[in-house]
């Protein structure tokens, strides 16, 4: 019956074909995240050429999409982050590791040429810079 109820507060389904389902955002999301990490361009190719579920038109998340399912209810500031869980749903298969979203900073923004991750051990979302290497989760609108 917890499963059930957890089921139902985070509102994410297991698709059981490698995606999850946001009831809440109407967003499917790829279970497990891509198993190498890439630059930001690279990242956008990745899920450009990606096939999952019979679909074909995945893309990098934006930065809300991202924090979207990030869930902080294993966060504790005062515990180190090493030793943190990941703070995502465990439904997801994730590392403790950023994660690349489609958002970039303004252009009048400094640094430049910098986009947003997203971590999932702690709080918040980072800049880093597009030639940084960091993994990918996709996404698709329903």
């Amino acid at each position: 019956m917890s499963d059930l109820r957890a089921l139902i507060e985070s509102g994410l389904i297991d698709k059981e074909d490698g995606t999850i389902f946001d009831v809440n955002t109407k967003l499917l999301w790829q279970r497990s995240h891509s198993s190498k990490k890439f630059s930001w361009r690279e990242a956008i190719r990745h899920c450009k050429s990606l096939t999952l579920a019979g679909y074909n038109d995945w893309r990098l998340p934006t930065v809300d999409e991202l924090l979207s399912i990030k869930n902080l209810k294993h966060y504790n500031a005062l515990t180190p982050w090493y030793k943190e869980k990941a703070t995502i749903d465990p439904i997801f298969r994730c590392f403790k590791e950023d994660y690349w979203t489609i958002t970039r900073l303004p252009d009048n923004q400094i640094p430049r040429r910098h986009a947003w991750t997203i971590p999932f051990v702690g709080v918040g979302w980072i800049s880093s810079s597009i030639k940084d290497v960091h993994y990918v989760r996709a996404v698709r609108n329903v």
